[in-house]
């Protein structure tokens, strides 16, 4: 009796001995800094990235942690920042959470492969989680500004686009400065997360290792059981009348729609006078390869916006439909788990497909 109660005690001291170091560590060394630089308005904020910034980075719980580096300009490199070079021409990369790359190395992520592999430029990466083409406008203007000018522009349309046009960003003439009409974004975490980072830091390692042996063996009875709806990729596939009402709120979806097409015009109308060449990238999410288009075919939509502005479509669905056709467990081979940004592979099918349409 008396071995167990001593038994049991050295367990619960030594978990108070593992708190103990946790807390003075996340207090003295294991101090996270962020990248992310906010700025608040009356009727809102707007956010990009601080410059010459190095952070650990987790998008979400169940999500790996990587690095986050910036650069001179506050976008998003890799750990060997490659020094911009004068006598190179210049890509400018638009986008949100995907072209940021979230869950990836950016080495990894679909525009570091691009960097990689298109080494005669220099790549600008404006991209950063939750932008649409409000911010893409803004950011365009911004970099010309700043006396930088592309060779090429490459705007990669997502299909949070909508929503995001149509509620959550919108352009102030008077700040000058695009605006997220919510509530002061609070950065102060909770009391687990801030004092114990280290135990946070194994717990998302275990959840996120849990959940890849977890689709594992989901995968061995329904392979398409990883495959995530959406409130954003809904209508895709779903009648707009039977769009989720909690969320898509009356003319929500033709005024994202509308939103899109103007800025995407403004940016056309730039490119032209800069003489840049102008592509616009649409990719699929896992719900929209599963459920496919019949209600909105968001390849055309991107397909008639380049028709009317005269820019080119880099349409990356074929080479994502074929690999479905290829590979029963598609789905766990080109997204995070349960989620619809692409892992590795996925990363790596876009790049193919962007490489491909830019070196015709």
């Amino acid at each position: 009796m008396k071995s167990k109660i001593f038994h049991s005690l050295n367990i619960f001291f030594l978990f108070i001995f593992f708190f103990l170091i946790d807390f003075s560590l996340s207090k003295i060394f294991y101090k996270k800094n962020h990248c992310y630089n906010f700025q608040y308005f009356d009727n809102g904020h707007y956010y990009d990235l601080k410059k010459n910034c190095k952070s650990r980075f987790r998008f979400k719980s169940g999500f790996p942690t990587v690095n986050f580096f910036t650069d001179d300009y506050g976008l998003r490199v890799g750990d060997q920042n490659k020094i911009k070079q004068e006598t190179k021409k210049n890509i400018f990369l638009f986008g949100d959470s995907f072209t940021f790359g979230v869950g990836l190395e950016y080495e990894d992520t679909f525009a570091g492969i691009l960097e990689s592999n298109l080494p005669q430029y220099n790549f600008y990466n404006f991209a950063v989680g939750s932008y649409s083409p409000t911010v893409h406008l803004y950011r365009l203007n911004k970099a010309l500004d700043a006396g930088l000018s592309p060779e090429k522009i490459i705007l990669f349309l997502d299909l949070t686009d909508v929503i995001d046009e149509s509620q959550r960003w919108f352009y102030d003439k008077n700040l000058k400065s695009p605006i997220r009409p919510e509530e002061r974004v609070n950065k102060r975490k909770n009391f687990f997360q801030q004092n114990f980072k280290l135990s946070n830091e194994i717990i998302n390692i275990s959840r996120y290792s849990l959940g890849v042996v977890k689709n594992k063996i989901s995968n061995l009875r329904d392979i398409n059981k990883g495959v995530k709806t959406s409130i954003q990729g809904q209508f895709t596939y779903t009648n707009l009348n039977n769009l989720d009402k909690r969320f898509w709120k009356k003319n929500d979806f033709e005024k994202g729609l509308k939103n899109i097409r103007f800025n995407i015009s403004e940016i056309s109308k730039i490119s032209k006078k800069i003489n840049a060449e102008f592509f616009i990238a649409v990719y699929p999410w896992a719900e929209t390869l599963y459920y496919g288009q019949e209600y909105f075919n968001w390849v055309n939509f991107a397909k008639d916006i380049c028709n009317k502005n005269k820019c080119k479509t880099i349409d990356s669905f074929p080479i994502f439909q074929q690999y479905k056709q290829k590979n029963k467990d598609w789905s766990s081979k080109l997204y995070f788990i349960g989620d619809e940004h692409f892992n590795k592979q996925g990363a790596k099918l876009l790049a193919n497909a962007v490489l491909m349409k830019i070196n015709d």
